[in-house]
């Protein structure tokens, strides 16, 4: 054989493996991101979910303490009286408020305080004994809400602890305002939460500046805090046998010494993000989500530790395929250097090419999106053919034309299926195929132009993502279903009642927004039992979703108050329906409970509603209905 011959062989030998090593890289960071997004998303799935429940049991926190006898009149009092008379005020809200205090630390509410409108402590639940400091430039969330009148919650630092604080502004009987009530949760909490309910061992970092250093050392800090091994500018609380100095701080610190330096890049972009180490021969997902104060500027990080099976597989798995494609990569320049000008060699070519292919567990063709002119044994198994030209149709076909994948019919005038890929973003680039069994899968697909019999072939390869798929569906169920009726929740309606808004000011359309309370259901809890009350709103819940349109949304709003939109209708034919859906409820029987029926009250959309003031509205009308002897549908 010629030199010329022979160094060609070496070239190629040299890019087949630059290839084997891209592709197997490529593939093996493909797997690894989706796994990264996927914790990601989970991690801010359940803070939201958790932010979202502490903002519901505030809220009630302070209604329910506007409510307690003499609580107005005390908090009143105090905006006039002088140092004995705030004394005297004070040990009978202390006493007011004892008990439901007791209770709601059950809750894990962090503080429960009461500033007066010129930002004077006069009650701090908590630590009864410290009053009468001024907030005004402690306290951010105490400063806006006595200016402006309106509640604010968010992350804040205050003299001696930080939290996720809910401020409330407080009104006399006459409507006027008489000062500011806080709910607040320490971070510690969402450290609980995530390990403990939802199993995700979790750090929070907060910002060495939220307090100056003096205040680090104090001993009245309400947690106690030590540098993270996560940034050196961030603290970490440890709170319990799971959060350890030995296992979170400094063994942390030599788990994550490979990436610390993508970590503090991370970090100091101040957006979610995520990445994986690997140490002890163990593979751990990192997830980061910024926390961000009133300013809007990122105090805090919530950090999750996971480990990842499916990673280590993956990188496992990659180093195996490389280093048996690099053998069998010798192996076929060796046939080609023993048979070069060999018709024969043509053959083993193909073959071989088949078998590397093959040892993926992805699927890879060669086509130019007409016909298919190679194909790996994974591609004949998911369609049930022997050979690649057995599959005599067009290569669209095989894509179901479906929501959320790439198909045919997505194609514009003349474009081809390659054009459509380029103009879809890299992480939508998914199509879903019927295999051999008539299931549906689903796959990541990624195409490369090569010159294999013409010049606008195709090398496909389909990544298998179906089981994080499903995975996904089953996070979103969770977050956005409630679980006992198993209609939309609160945190979703709230998404689309937002977009519906938005689109009705943007493209000046109308809906109707409804309130639905059950009469009386207290009743059936008190005699009864629990359980007949919810198989009573599982009743009426199951009731109302089959007796709208599939456009209108009704979700469960809490307890046993539920809501329901009414897309392109006004007030008067959404209450026309509710009428009708009163009168159906009215004729139910449960077997234990007997009869049911419910009261609603509706409005229709103005131009310069919120979702505040429609609710307020809503909530105006079912009062009324209420007032006006139940079982009645009542408009505002």
């Amino acid at each position: 054989m010629k030199i010329k011959q022979i160094i060609l062989l070496f070239l190629l030998f040299i890019v087949a493996n630059t290839i084997n090593y891209f592709v197997t890289k490529t593939n093996e960071q493909q797997r690894i991101d989706i796994v990264l997004e996927d914790n990601l998303k989970r991690l801010q799935t359940h803070y939201e979910i958790l932010l979202h429940s502490q903002m519901v049991t505030a809220k009630t926190i302070y209604m329910s303490t506007l409510q307690l006898n003499g609580f107005v009149e005390i908090i009143k009092a105090a905006n006039s009286a002088d140092a004995q008379q705030k004394k005297l005020l004070r040990k009978q809200l202390y006493k007011l408020l004892q008990e439901k205090y007791e209770i709601i630390k059950l809750k894990d509410v962090l503080q429960y305080q009461f500033v007066l409108p010129n930002n004077e402590s006069f009650l701090r639940m908590h630590k009864p004994s410290k009053f009468g400091d001024d907030l005004t430039d402690i306290r951010a969330d105490f400063k806006y809400v006595n200016q402006f009148k309106k509640p604010v919650r968010g992350f804040v630092q205050g003299r001696v602890a930080h939290g996720f604080r809910n401020t409330f502004p407080i009104f006399d009987e006459k409507g006027n305002h008489i000062g500011a009530m806080e709910v607040s949760f320490s971070s510690d909490s969402f450290q609980k939460y995530l390990n403990d309910i939802s199993h995700i061992h979790t750090h929070f970092l907060v910002n060495k500046n939220i307090f100056d250093a003096k205040t680090w050392a104090r001993d009245d800090l309400v947690l106690k805090y030590f540098s993270s091994a996560e940034h050196d500018d961030y603290m970490v609380t440890l709170d319990t046998s799971k959060h350890t100095v030995d296992k979170c701080i400094t063994e942390n610190a030599k788990s994550i010494a490979a990436v610390k330096d993508e970590v503090v890049k991370g970090i100091e972009n101040e957006k979610p993000f995520s990445t994986y180490l690997k140490y002890k021969d163990k593979i751990n997902v990192l997830s980061f989500i910024p926390i961000q104060n009133l300013n809007n500027t990122t105090s805090a990080w919530l950090v999750s530790y996971e480990r990842s099976e499916f990673i280590a597989l993956t990188l496992e798995t990659g180093l195996y395929i490389r280093i048996a494609l690099f053998f069998v990569l010798i192996l076929f320049v060796y046939l080609i250097y023993k048979e070069m000008n060999s018709k024969e060699i043509i053959k083993k070519e193909h073959n071989l090419l088949n078998e590397v292919l093959s040892t993926t567990e992805d699927i890879i063709f060669i086509t130019n999106f007409k016909e298919i002119v190679f194909s790996n044994k994974k591609f004949k198994e998911l369609l049930n053919i022997k050979h690649s030209n057995e599959y005599n149709k067009n290569i669209l076909d095989m894509f179901i034309v479906s929501d959320g994948y790439l198909h045919r019919e997505l194609l514009e005038d003349d474009e081809s299926f390659i054009g459509l890929i380029q103009r879809t973003p890299e992480n939508e680039r998914i199509v879903s195929i019927m295999d051999k069994h008539f299931s549906t899968k689903v796959f990541k697909i990624d195409t490369v132009q090569i010159d294999y019999q013409h010049y606008d072939d195709y090398l496909v390869t389909l990544t298998d993502i179906t089981i994080l798929k499903e995975e996904y569906a089953k996070t979103e169920k969770k977050a956005y279903y409630d679980g006992l009726t198993s209609v939309y929740n609160r945190y979703k309606f709230d998404e689309i009642i937002s977009v519906e808004i938005e689109n009705a000011q943007r493209y000046h359309r109308y809906f109707s927004l409804a309130v639905l309370d059950i009469d009386k259901f207290k009743n059936f809890n008190d005699t009864y039992g629990h359980l007949v009350g919810d198989e009573v709103l599982i009743m009426l819940a199951t009731h109302v979703q089959e007796s709208i349109r599939q456009t209108d949304v009704f979700a469960r709003w809490g307890g046993e108050e539920f809501i329901i939109l009414f897309k392109e209708t006004d007030v008067l034919q959404a209450k026309i329906v509710l009428e009708k859906i009163r009168e159906s409820i009215s004729e139910l029987e449960h077997e234990t409970a007997g009869k049911v029926t419910a009261s609603f009250g509706v409005t229709e959309f103005k131009s310069d509603d919120t979702q505040d003031t429609m609710f307020k509205r809503c909530d105006d009308a079912l009062y009324k209905a209420k007032e006006g002897g139940r079982n009645r549908v009542e408009v505002l």
